[in-house]
């Protein structure tokens, strides 16, 4: 078996500011469409992919101009949740898992691929 690789990638912060991205104590009118916020991951385009711990087993996109909306949802893994979206180096596959799939177990996670193109 081959050992896996560890990247870190730094995040530019200018001026030592950054700026809020969501908060579903803000959204209103209506319901907040993330629930249970999690993991995050962000597109060469600036998108950011937000993924839930439950909730709708959703993961959603937030773009650079604070749209929004739904990316993908998982059905029938209503006792998982979603973990670990990351983007290959080249930006054209989005890899995520659902923590215990389908049984509801530790053992039972799967992992998904979903292929691009995604914005650029």
């Amino acid at each position: 078996m081959r050992d896996a690789s560890i990247h870190v990638f730094p995040v530019p912060v200018a001026a030592g500011t950054y700026e809020l991205a969501y908060d579903d104590n803000l959204v209103s009118p209506g319901t907040a469409p993330l629930t249970g916020v999690d993991n995050v991951t962000g597109s060469t385009f600036g998108d950011l992919y937000v993924a839930e711990d439950g909730g709708n087993m959703e993961i959603c996109l937030i773009t650079p101009n604070d749209t929004i909306s739904p990316f993908l949802r998982i059905s029938g893994q209503g006792s998982s949740e979603i973990t670990g979206p990351a983007f290959t180096p080249a930006g054209n596959r989005l890899y995520f898992s659902s923590q215990r799939g389908t049984s509801g177990s530790s053992s039972g996670g799967i992992t998904y691929c979903v292929t691009g193109p995604f914005r650029t």
